[in-house]
């Protein structure tokens, strides 16, 4: 169906009571015998109708405003001309049961099952005062009929009433499905909403205004002939004024919302968009639509629509709650970004910790125990070599560590058990202690994240027992299996910090565990103490 008709009912509704008329004209100019009472008039009655019909189509297509003014009396006149029809004709070309249903459609379209309702008692009241008039005037006794027809018309008039109780709305298919897809990052999603709501309505012009709460000032997003200008609004938009789309007509000073009931209610179009509002993007006619959420609130305007009317008041209420659901999703998406950006920095923080700071730690460790050395005597150029080798040992770990994150998404356990062998060698020398592994060699795959925990948490951990409890030796054993890595590590150093009964770990490295959603725990027998990580390998939480 083209434009013209894609959403205005105002324009079926008025074209439907001319055809109607036309059509009720022709019928009794046809037929001899009707009407049956005062032909003149009924004439004269009927072609004023048909022309009133006509002058009424003319001066509504395009103007919504007072297509909303005219429509009260119109449905007045329709009522007052379905009784004259009745009571001047009869049989066949009666056209009472085609008049109730365009005179209660008309109703449940344009105001809701309360006017359905309304209408319907008073057509029946009359349909059925009428009838016992005629029938009081005529010889033949037609009450009957018209007491059968009145229960026909109450229950097509129910019929209706129920359709106007579930208030009626014109659907809105949206073209656009870049409005329902997932939200862009890479997009601002206000221009994104606009945009699509735009496109869908075929609107040529439109802005958008948000405001962020706990901001008292707004931006404003104009977009006229596919051009985008960037606005700054100083107050926030409608003021609170609005809840409901705004139909509007700045120049002309109108502006129609819908009430609770549904009914079309008048307000001045500056006041319900707002002073600042206007000011900042210039609204001339079109549709304002107010969008609410958590993270704020704004309005969108979309202008230039082709055949605009009152039924874009309902449409809109469709297009904002798509909009607001897309700038929502973005919303979302930004915020579990930011949390995974976090989350990222605050691992790749620890992992620097567990390996560039552990090891300056080291050294720094060993130098001290080099200026003692030094003091009987002893050549320091072995030890410094060592340290040398030691330093360049850690930038080749450095740099496997940023390969490693660049990596594919799997290793081997034995290529894993490999690297972690040599890295407690290195810890051997870097922490002068005895440090021994033992792991598990399969093709078992191993993600690469636990490649990576799994070295920091060795780092970590034998740099805890040599600082902390003083040890002097760290057995490391690894295992797996296809649900979890397991890392047992044994020194002989002193008791871990207690809380009550139970040893604590080090923070540091029970936040790791966690964040990879493993667990951790300390024993203490025959002065040894046992730590036993395990994490899972698949479906951990680390970042």
């Amino acid at each position: 169906m083209g434009r013209g008709f894609r959403h205005p009912s105002a324009r079926i509704i008025a074209l439907g009571r001319l055809f109607l008329a036309a059509l009720f004209l022709l019928a009794i100019l046809v037929d001899a015998s009707q009407p049956t009472k005062a032909p003149t008039i009924t004439y004269a009655a009927l072609g004023g109708y048909a022309a009133f019909a006509a002058v009424l189509v003319a001066l509504t297509w395009n103007d919504w405003w007072l297509d909303a003014k005219l429509a009260g009396p119109a449905h007045a006149l329709d009522i007052f001309m379905f009784v004259v029809l009745v009571f001047v004709t009869e049989g066949h070309t009666s056209p009472f049961l085609v008049f109730v249903v365009f005179l209660l459609l008309s109703a449940a379209i344009r105001w809701g099952w309360r006017a359905t309702a309304l209408t319907s008692a008073l057509l029946t009241l009359l349909f059925l005062g009428t009838g016992l008039f005629v029938a009081n005037l005529d010889s033949d006794n037609d009450a009957p009929l018209f007491v059968a027809r009145s229960a026909q018309l109450v229950i097509v008039s129910l019929i209706l009433i129920w359709f106007g109780a579930n208030q009626w709305r014109a659907r809105f298919a949206v073209d656009n499905r870049e409005l329902l897809a997932e939200p862009s990052l890479d997009k601002s999603p206000l221009e994104t909403a606009l945009r699509a709501a735009m496109s869908d309505v075929g609107a040529r012009a439109g802005a958008i205004v948000w405001r962020d709460h706990g901001l008292k000032g707004a931006r404003a997003i104009v977009i006229r002939e596919g051009e985008r200008t960037d606005v700054k609004v100083a107050r926030p938009l409608l003021d609170g004024r609005a809840a409901t789309p705004v139909l509007y007509d700045v120049a002309k000073g109108h502006a129609l919302v819908r009430d609770a009931e549904r009914n079309l209610r008048a307000v001045d179009p500056v006041a319900a968009i707002g002073e600042e509002t206007a000011a900042a993007v210039d609204p001339v006619a079109g549709l304002a639509l107010p969008l609410h959420m958590d993270k704020g609130d704004g309005v969108m305007f979309l202008e230039q629509v082709p055949n605009l009317s009152t039924d874009h008041i309902d449409l809109g209420e469709q297009i904002a709650s798509e909009a607001s659901a897309h700038i929502q999703r973005h919303a979302l998406l930004k915020a579990a970004e930011d949390s995974a950006e976090a989350r990222s920095r605050l691992v790749l923080a620890r992992d620097l910790h567990d390996s560039v700071v552990q090891f300056l730690a080291g050294a720094a460790f060993r130098i001290e125990a080099m200026k003692r050395s030094e003091g009987f005597g002893r050549p320091l150029e072995p030890e410094l070599n060592e340290l040398k080798q030691l330093m360049m040992q850690e930038q080749n770990e450095l740099r496997s560590f940023i390969t490693a994150l660049r990596s594919g998404p799997e290793v081997t356990l034995r290529d894993l058990s490999r690297d972690l062998g040599a890295l407690t060698e290195r810890l051997s020398r870097q922490w002068a202690i005895d440090c021994t592994f033992a792991g598990a060699e399969s093709d078992l795959a191993i993600p690469s994240r636990l490649h990576l925990d799994a070295h920091q948490l060795i780092r970590e951990a034998v740099a805890n027992a040599v600082r902390h409890a003083g040890a002097k030796s760290v057995r490391i054993a690894l295992d797996a299996s296809a649900e979890a890595l397991r890392i047992d590590l044994v020194n002989d150093g002193t008791d871990y910090p207690r809380f009550g009964e139970v040893m604590v770990p080090p923070q540091t490295l029970q936040e790791r565990v966690e964040q990879s959603g493993g667990a951790v725990e300390v024993s203490r027998g025959m002065d040894v103490t046992k730590l036993s990580i395990s994490l899972p390998v698949r479906g951990g939480n680390s970042a």
